[in-house]
């Protein structure tokens, strides 16, 4: 049996949105846990310094590639040009937050496409190269499902299906392990404020969870690499949210 503080050693990581936030926080984790990370996002001119200031920092090998997660072909390319995958993380996103009366339909299928298509598309296609027996799909969820806000009807229906799919995809595609993450608030968006609005939100979400403060990228990356390492886990999505009720 693989000590779980070894699990990632040696293995290969797939991560979906890792031009910033959770999705890069998850990547540079990984790696120095010594696993092979493959970084992608929509700019391969906003992942690639990432990708080689975590292998100069982890020793890790960290690659990239460019991926649109709405181009089915393209995610089929990048999936195939991996090799096997031990782990795949699908953290690519996108947001609308408007009144269910204001929102438009191509705005609502907008969202669906990235981040209910995009993570379906992600999975199929690393399907044929994932390791059934001892490997992970982590789909992300959020907290806006079952402890919503008004505004954000999109995300919840998105999250919804996702957390739906997670229990049907671990009885159908067992032994490989198909779990979420729900992450509450968490403190991602600073540099699209201004200090005064960063200030605001923080005292703002500090009201509202019994952790008194938003999430970090970093502490939801810690629930990721849980998910991956953990070979006794599927079928869950794992709220990382600050207690929000």
């Amino acid at each position: 049996m693989v000590h779980v503080k070894e699990a990632l050693s040696r293995s290969t990581v797939v991560i979906t949105g890792a031009g910033s936030g959770i999705g890069l926080a998850t990547a540079e984790l990984v790696a120095r846990r010594g696993a092979r990370v493959v970084l992608t996002d929509r700019s391969a001119e906003v992942v690639r310094p990432h990708a080689e200031r975590i292998a100069e920092l982890t020793g890790s090998e960290a690659e990239y590639r460019a991926l649109d997660v709405t181009d089915g072909a393209a995610v089929e390319e990048v999936m195939g040009s991996v090799g096997t995958i031990d782990h795949l993380f699908t953290c690519a996103s996108g947001s609308v937050i408007a009144p269910f009366e204001e929102l438009t339909e191509a705005e609502v299928r907008r969202f669906f496409e990235v981040k209910w298509w995009g993570q379906y598309r992600c999975l199929r296609a690393a399907l044929p190269h994932l390791r059934r027996e001892t490997g992970s799909v982590t789909l992300v969820s959020g907290y806006l499902y079952r402890k919503t806000d008004p505004g954000y009807f999109a995300f919840g229906a998105v999250n919804g299906a996702v957390e739906a799919a997670v229990k049907s995809l671990a009885v159908e595609l067992a032994p490989l392990r198909v779990n979420a993450i729900a992450p509450g608030p968490t403190d991602t968006h600073a540099h699209l404020m201004s200090p005064e609005q960063h200030r605001a939100y923080r005292a703002e979400i500090a009201e509202r969870l019994p952790v008194g403060r938003p999430g970090t990228a970093e502490e939801v990356a810690h629930a990721a690499a849980f998910l991956m390492e953990n070979a006794f886990t599927t079928g869950t999505t794992l709220d990382v949210d600050g207690g929000k009720r």
